[in-house]
């Protein structure tokens, strides 16, 4: 193995790789995306059908006034569970923040989008390499960027026929 990536094991290359080799890989790597679509397509499919079940199935127990149901197939029951939302806006934001502060539970509760971090971390990389200080960058509490390495998937534009 010449080692892992996010996608798992990385397999030396025994060979130089042909022309024609490489060409069948990304052939069979486009089918494979295509049939992953339609399976996540049927998937999406089969969730709707089960989310309406669950609908029927909750109707039917309120009209008769049960909480659970024992079936040949097994039980089914009544659950009833409560969300809040993120805060949505700023002043939501320092509010809700300085309501933890408040009961010393920031930094338990505190969390950080992975992708906004991200986003933050490269623009602020980006402004220091612009000041020359790109080696030197780094952010308190964060480590060093690690880059990774991925393919990817174009579609051919097909010639329009004359």
């Amino acid at each position: 193995m010449d080692g892992i990536n996010e996608t798992g094991p990385v397999e030396p290359a025994a060979a130089p790789i042909t022309v024609e080799a490489l060409d069948a890989l990304v052939e069979q790597a486009f089918a494979k995306r295509v049939e992953i679509e339609a399976f996540n397509a049927q998937l999406t499919e089969k969730n709707k059908e089960l989310m309406r079940l669950d609908a029927q199935i909750t109707a039917a127990l309120k009209d008769l006034n049960r909480e659970d149901y024992k079936s040949r197939a097994g039980t089914v029951t009544l659950s009833t569970k409560w969300r809040v939302n993120l805060p949505q806006t700023d002043q939501d934001k320092k509010e809700f923040f300085d309501w933890l502060r408040e009961r010393g539970i920031f930094d338990k509760f505190a969390t950080v989008n992975s992708n906004s971090l991200n986003s933050l971390y490269m623009a602020e990389w980006e402004a220091a390499k612009k000041r020359g200080e790109g080696m030197e960058f780094s952010v308190p509490g964060i480590g060093p960027a690690k880059s990774f390495q991925g393919v990817g998937y174009y579609k051919t534009r097909k010639a329009k026929a004359e």
